[in-house]
């Protein structure tokens, strides 16, 4: 059996760690975050506030809607959804602002990073607590430290001890939307605290939280009789 050369040990180990340094690099390379990339950048006057995560800009005496890239506000019909539009409003309505546009969404929105006064609104969003990073769309470190940061904090909508991510919050209007009209005559299960609710109750309309359940099931609401 043929005896190694000191050659070819060397060789071996070149080999070796230059195997290593690659897997390294792939390493790093895959955990380095995403960042959405800039394809435009324009200025102009915010006109309007729909919600917690979407503006219109004057540009050229044209109104353009955007929706802020990497980030989902609470939707206006579910706990702290005004609270989200009103801190969004409180940055930009009325002022100039520069828009980074990153691309378009699936739905052909526009995705925007919005600057004003030297303030990245949509990072600010979610260290104030008014918004979550958008992970399924979005991996910037950033953005998730943040949300990490405010959630720890319990700055905004993080106040509420079990907090309904809106992309949840939609997934559970669009399911109601297909409940057969004898079922929706049942109650709603609050999950969290065991309280049973009928459809005309405050606390149903607002949030949709929970599940549908018999009449049997949980604890009657002492507001709406459930």
């Amino acid at each position: 059996m043929p005896q190694s050369t000191p050659t070819n040990l060397s060789k071996r180990r070149i080999l070796a760690t230059t195997t290593a340094l690659l897997l390294l690099a792939g390493l790093v390379l895959a955990a380095e975050p995403v960042k959405p990339k800039v394809v435009e950048e324009f200025s102009g006057k915010v006109v309007g506030v729909t919600d917690g995560d979407t503006i219109k800009v004057l540009v050229n005496r044209k109104t353009v809607t955007v929706r802020l890239e990497g980030i989902d506000a609470p939707e206006l019909g579910q706990s702290f959804g005004r609270k989200a539009k009103e801190a969004l409003a409180k940055f930009v309505t009325g002022k100039i602002v520069t828009v980074k546009k990153t691309g378009n969404d699936k739905y052909g929105r526009t995705l925007v990073i919005v600057i004003v006064d030297g303030t990245d609104v949509n990072a600010r969003l979610v260290e104030d607590g008014w918004a979550w990073h958008y992970k399924m769309y979005n991996s910037d470190e950033r953005l998730a430290k943040l949300e990490v940061a405010a959630r720890e904090a319990k700055r905004g909508l993080w106040a509420d001890e079990a907090p309904l991510a809106p992309w949840d919050f939609r997934a559970r209007q669009q399911a109601l939307l297909a409940v057969p009209d004898e079922v929706k005559s049942q109650y709603w299960l609050n999950t969290s605290s065991g309280v049973r609710h009928n459809r005309s109750c405050e606390w149903f309309q607002k949030t949709k939280r929970g599940r549908f359940c018999g009449p049997n099931e949980g604890k009657p609401c002492g507001i709406c009789g459930g």
